[in-house]
């Protein structure tokens, strides 16, 4: 696939990182002065649970300070409702039991259904609280269905969710015929279908409160893992930043530049023919061995190659975060800061 970028040049890319775990803003800012003198200008700010029971007031100081400082900001849904990316635990999960996803054997699990009544508006009543922090950007981190085979799970591999009342009633209403148990063609349309479907509402709500929105999808052709065809979610009229995070250590035995380019060049071919903005986000966390660094300043290179928007996840090599941290993380880091523009 050939992509045309021949119009762009290097000042017109955005370059940013995320940044989470850092609730005082003194501390903050000392950060974000640190990202503006390193020449980016975009920073993403998780906004959890957590942040939104007992942070809200000082994650507004901190997206304040960061348009203080000309970064643009993005917030994203932090594992909320165990169904985003990230590395938190879910309170409305804990509370709202009967909300929960159900697997295709009966059992319930740890993450929230898209089809819920209780948990679509749980997430309006989010989205108008992330917007109000004064966010610019809405960043709807890796929507997925839960999937028990990325926790060591010993379930058969054909064990998938949700089939709860709520997913069955819609599949009835799609196909007039009752929810397999077994995962179908059909039940992979109505498990996409759906998700877009809560997206797109959740980014009208974003759209009326003054914010744009961004979709981050996983890099994969799995309704597990939102949707076969992204077209499904960039045809949205309330989308503004189409983007992928191709990391390339999830995968066996790929080459970090050709991994992201895979992809890199899928998601600007479906941006484009939709208008939209691409962002691509390069790996800065679990990385080990000699050949870290030349990975990432390769990843980093191919994505300024093809992308409107390059973030890193995340700050520091994500140091702060044992069990995530890379080996080296400062050197993954400024690996990263010297291949930007």
């Amino acid at each position: 696939m050939d992509i045309d970028n021949t119009s762009r040049t290097m000042s017109d890319i955005e370059t940013g990182t995320s940044y989470f775990g850092v609730q005082d803003p003194e501390h903050a800012i000392r950060d974000l002065n640190r990202f503006r003198e390193a020449g980016l200008d975009a920073v993403l700010h998780t906004f959890s649970e957590r942040d939104r029971a007992f942070y809200r007031e000082t994650m507004a100081d901190i997206v304040t300070a960061s348009h203080d400082r000309g970064l643009t900001t993005y917030v994203n849904p932090w594992a909320v409702g165990g169904v985003f990316g990230g590395e938190e635990f879910s309170r409305f999960v804990a509370r709202n039991p009967d909300s929960r996803q159900v697997l295709n054997t009966g059992e319930r699990v740890p993450a929230a259904c898209f089809n819920d009544p209780a948990f679509r508006k749980f997430m309006r009543e989010w989205t108008r609280d992330a917007a109000g922090l004064g966010a610019d950007v809405l960043f709807w981190d890796e929507p997925h269905w839960h999937n028990v085979h990325w926790y060591g799970d010993d379930h058969p591999d054909d064990v998938w969710c949700c089939r709860c009342d709520h997913c069955r009633e819609r599949y009835r209403a799609r196909y007039d015929e009752p929810m397999p148990v077994t995962e179908t063609d059909r039940v992979s349309t109505v498990r996409e279908r759906s998700m877009v479907e809560f997206l797109d509402e959740m980014m009208a709500v974003a759209h009326d409160e003054g914010a744009e929105n961004a979709v981050c999808l996983l890099p994969s052709q799995s309704a597990d893992h939102g949707t076969r065809d992204w077209a499904q979610v960039a045809e949205s009229e309330y989308l503004d930043v189409l983007a992928t995070d191709p990391y390339w250590a999830h995968a066996q035995d790929v080459d970090a530049g050709e991994y992201v380019a895979r992809f890199g060049e899928r998601l600007v071919s479906v941006a484009d023919d939709h208008d939209l903005r691409s962002q691509l986000w390069v790996q800065g966390f679990g990385l080990e061995g000699e050949s870290a660094t030349d990975d990432v300043r390769t990843a980093t290179r191919t994505a300024l190659d093809l992308a409107d928007s390059v973030f890193m996840w995340g700050y520091d090599g994500c140091r702060t975060i044992s069990e995530i941290a890379c080996e080296e993380p400062m050197a993954v880091w400024n690996a990263y800061l010297d291949e930007l523009p």
